[in-house]
This record gives C-alpha cells, sequence and structure tokens, in this order.
C-alpha cells in the first residue's frame, strides 16, 4: 500500500492492528499475566492510551502505574463512554480526562517542551459536563462528514479518546506514549469550523506516529534540530515531518471548505507548507519510505 499524506482508513487500521499486536507482546511481560487472557478481556483489540502508557514506561524505566484489573477497567470504561459519546455526537471518542497516573508523562513532555520555548504553563482538564461541548463536537462531526468524509473514517479508527483542558500559552497536543488520545484547548469550542479543523490537526498526528511505528521514514542524524514553520524552537526531524504531513492535509481541508474556511488560517498553513517543504527537500535525512511520503505532498499544486 502507497504512503501518502491523504486519509487512508484501510491502512490506518492495519496500523493499529500491528500495534495492538506490539501491546500483545509486551503487556502480558509487564502485567505478569496471560497473553491470551488478556487479549480476550480487552475484546482482541490493546490499542488504548492506558495500554501505550504502560508500554512507555517500561521501555523508559518509569514507575508502572496500572495493574492488570486497572487496566481493564480503565479500558472498558473508556470504551463505554465512547459508545455513548457516539450517540450524541457521531463518532466514538472518550471525552473524560483520563487518569492523572496514565496521561502524566504526556503532560510532562508536552510542559518540557512548552517551557524549552519559554513558556511555563498548567494544564486544566475539564469533564464533557463542564464544558457542555457534545453540540459543538456534533456540528463539527458533520463539517467533515460533508467535506471529507475519508478522513472522519480514518480518524475513527485512530483516535481513541479527546480531552478538552486550558492553560496559558499551550495550544492542542498529541503523544506516542498515550496513542489514540488528542488533546484540545477548550476555547476550541468557540468555533466549529476551527473545532473540525484542530480535530483533523491532531488526529492526523496520531496517524503519523501510527505510519512511523511500522515504517522507517527517517535515517539518523544524530539528534540534529532544525528550523520548522509552526515552532520557534528547532525541532527533531520527525517533529518537522510531523509539520509537513499535517500541513499539507490542514491545506486541503481549507481548500475542501471553500467559502466556509477561515481565510487567514488557509493563507498561514500554505505559506508554512510551503516552508516546511523546503526544508524537509533540503535537509530532513529521509529514507526511501520517507521520500516516497514527501513526494505526495506538492505544495503549489495543493488543491483538491
Amino acid at each position: 500500500m502507497e504512503l501518502h499524506w491523504q486519509p487512508d482508513p484501510g491502512r490506518a487500521q492495519l496500523e493499529r492492528a500491528a500495534l495492538s499486536q506490539f501491546l500483545g507482546s509486551e503487556l502480558p511481560e509487564i502485567l505478569k499475566c496471560d497473553a491470551v487472557e488478556l487479549e480476550r478481556e480487552l475484546g482482541g483489540d490493546l490499542s488504548h492510551p492506558a495500554a501505550f502508557a504502560l508500554a512507555w514506561a517500561k521501555a523508559n524505566g518509569a514507575p508502572l502505574t496500572l495493574s492488570k484489573s486497572d487496566l481493564l477497567g480503565t479500558v472498558q470504561e473508556s470504551r463505554r463512554r465512547a459508545g455513548d459519546v457516539a450517540e450524541r455526537v457521531g463518532f466514538a471518542v472518550d471525552l473524560t480526562p483520563l487518569e492523572e497516573t496514565v496521561i502524566a508523562p504526556t503532560i510532562e513532555r508536552h510542559i518540557s517542551i512548552a517551557r524549552q520555548a519559554g513558556d511555563v504553563e498548567t494544564l486544566v482538564f475539564h469533564t464533557p459536563e463542564q464544558l457542555s461541548c457534545y453540540g459543538f463536537l456534533r456540528q463539527a462531526h458533520g463539517l467533515i462528514v460533508d467535506h471529507w468524509p475519508a478522513m472522519l473514517e480514518e480518524i475513527r479508527t485512530t483516535v481513541t479518546c479527546l480531552s478538552f483542558f486550558t492553560a496559558g500559552n499551550a495550544i492542542g497536543f498529541a503523544d506516542i506514549c498515550t496513542h489514540g488520545l488528542i488533546c484540545l484547548r477548550a476555547d476550541d469550542l468557540s468555533n466549529v469550523t476551527g473545532l473540525a479543523e484542530e480535530i483533523i490537526h491532531e488526529s492526523s498526528h496520531v496517524r503519523l506516529n501510527g505510519i512511523l511505528a511500522s515504517t522507517t521514514c527517517l535515517e539518523d542524524d544524530d539528534g540534529r534540530l532544525y528550523r520548522t514553520p509552526l515552532r520557534e524552537d528547532p525541532r527533531p526531524a520527525a517533529g518537522l515531518l510531523h509539520q509537513l504531513f499535517v500541513l499539507a492535509r490542514l491545506c486541503d481541508w481549507h481548500a475542501r471548505l471553500g467559502t466556509r474556511a477561515i481565510t487567514e488560517r488557509a493563507e498561514r498553513a500554505m505559506q508554512d507548507l510551503e516552508a516546511a517543504y523546503t526544508t524537509v527537500q533540503n535537509e530532513l535525512p529521509l529514507t526511501a519510505a520517507g521520500r516516497e511520503l514527501v513526494s505526495t505532498i506538492k505544495p503549489a499544486r495543493h488543491v483538491r
């Protein structure tokens, strides 16, 4: 299957299955339990941010914060809530913030990056009831259905949890150590068009993490940092590739919206895409697979 910046629900499903298989090989050792029994109890799909948090903790020598019963309870309850949300907004996603023990590594990594850019912040997460967010999400869902149904199908495969937060200057984020979770600013709910864009933005990071987990797109560059259009602080190669991938999708999203697009966002995204593409082409240490992926992005002709 060809690597491409465009949504690919079929390939995304294969990537999710591969990641679930990886967790199936890691979690039984971590939790000291039977692999077949664990897979059965989680319905054959181990992909959930809580499961990834456990695998991340093991890989990084961090304390393990969930027992098997904790993990089962967290995942099963999260999936139940996601089913309830699907009935209200159109797609299954758990809107209740994950337990602090699960999300702590993601928050720590996000705050660390923010501090490097000179921004000290405290994140406060909100329940869906506190924000009355269902109606806004239902409208954002309808907008994506109308303008980019393939994207919505991919999101349904890749995004498990969505949490809203408030903070100083923090923007939305996703992280591989809680793969499947996207976090958005609560004030994104004030504009449905902007909310749909942010959902597409952060879910695209999740999709690219899925691609990178199964496909080597970058050669080792000894930790070199690169100037990128979306961040003042230089970023590693993977960060720049993420920006290019996401910007390609955002430019297409704005083109699909037509007169409903937010003009300043559309213009900025195109400018940033051009800048990111130039740096990626000239400097990034791409593998053959990475070059295949980047070759599908043509900024000057990026229209539907």
